[in-house]
């Protein structure tokens, strides 16, 4: 395997308190955030309605507004995409979804009859379903790391298991907290996102985990926190190389892939770097700590 750290010899475990000073802070904040801003939900979670639509001729927000007006519906959510002021996203939360996307695009056409208006997007979610998917999807996330915990305990030990469990529950609140600081639409796409941010960071923690396995049987007579020092080293370059050629596709996602996709590549984006993070600083200092607390091995 290549190595981009020839033999690193870095003392993970010796700096664990300034990890869980870091991340105790950075949960808070992001709880802070969520609680208090609370996230955007876009219409899957609140029903309603989004069109995405380009003009052919750059046209103002006030433009837009005041034709919006004339319908009753000036009080909608309008976003402009890029520099050139052709492409909108319009959000209304409405309980007849369909007739607004009527009477948007039959508004539209009259005001604007030289500008083309071309759809590039249209959902509508009725409030009700919007309500039934948002419990749905907290129930997903919560049976994804029951089961998380239970494979990793019964495939290692209840504390890797554990330690696992909590690495991504920080993963996932701190992503969502700078969904929230960002404003970023939080849509079944986002949900999709961090499900996959959750299961590529368990993939991490499971290796490190089996590499600490190893070492453990092999260094029997070793503290165990130098196994778990020479568990984290002997994967670094592994971890640096996946994650690094990882963020290469998301940010080509993010960059290249549009308006559309842009939200679930941000998310990968923030989720992969704080897996990263926590499954190389939090998962075995937790161990380390508990295994000093309530020693399993012999003295």
């Amino acid at each position: 395997m290549i190595e981009i750290i020839k033999n690193p010899n870095i003392d993970f475990i010796s700096k664990r308190k300034y990890g869980f000073v870091f991340s105790g802070a950075i949960i808070i904040i992001s709880m802070l955030l969520i609680f208090i801003q609370g996230p955007n939900f876009g219409i899957d979670f609140t029903g309603g309605t989004l069109l995405q639509i380009r003009f052919s001729e750059p046209i103002t927000t006030e433009d837009l507004r005041n034709s919006l007006a004339t319908i009753g519906k000036e009080q909608a959510s309008i976003q402009t995409l890029g520099n050139e002021k052709r492409e909108y996203i319009i959000r209304a939360a409405e309980e007849n979804p369909v007739e607004f996307v009527k009477a948007v695009k039959d508004i539209l056409s009259t005001d604007f009859p030289k500008n083309n208006q071309d759809i590039l997007r249209e959902e509508t979610v009725e409030p009700k379903i919007g309500k039934e998917l948002l419990t749905k999807t907290l129930w997903a996330i919560i049976i994804a790391l029951v089961l998380i915990l239970i494979y990793v305990s019964l495939r290692f030990d209840y504390r890797f298991g554990t330690a696992a469990v909590i690495a991504l529950f920080h993963d996932a609140v701190f992503t969502v907290g700078v969904l929230v600081l960002t404003q970023r639409a939080f849509s079944i796409v986002v949900v999709g996102a961090l499900l996959t941010v959750i299961g590529y960071s368990i993939n991490d923690s499971i290796v490190i985990s089996d590499r600490i396995r190893e070492k453990y049987k092999k260094m029997r007579k070793e503290p165990y926190n130098i196994v778990l020092n020479t568990g984290l080293n002997e994967t670094l370059s592994r971890t640096i190389l996946i994650v690094g050629t990882t963020l290469l596709a998301v940010l080509a996602l993010l960059i290249f892939g549009g308006s559309v996709i842009a939200d679930f590549a941000f998310t990968l984006l923030i989720g992969f770097v704080i897996g990263t993070y926590s499954s190389i600083f939090i998962v075995a200092s937790i161990v380390s700590v508990w295994e000093e607390k309530f020693p399993k091995r012999k003295k």
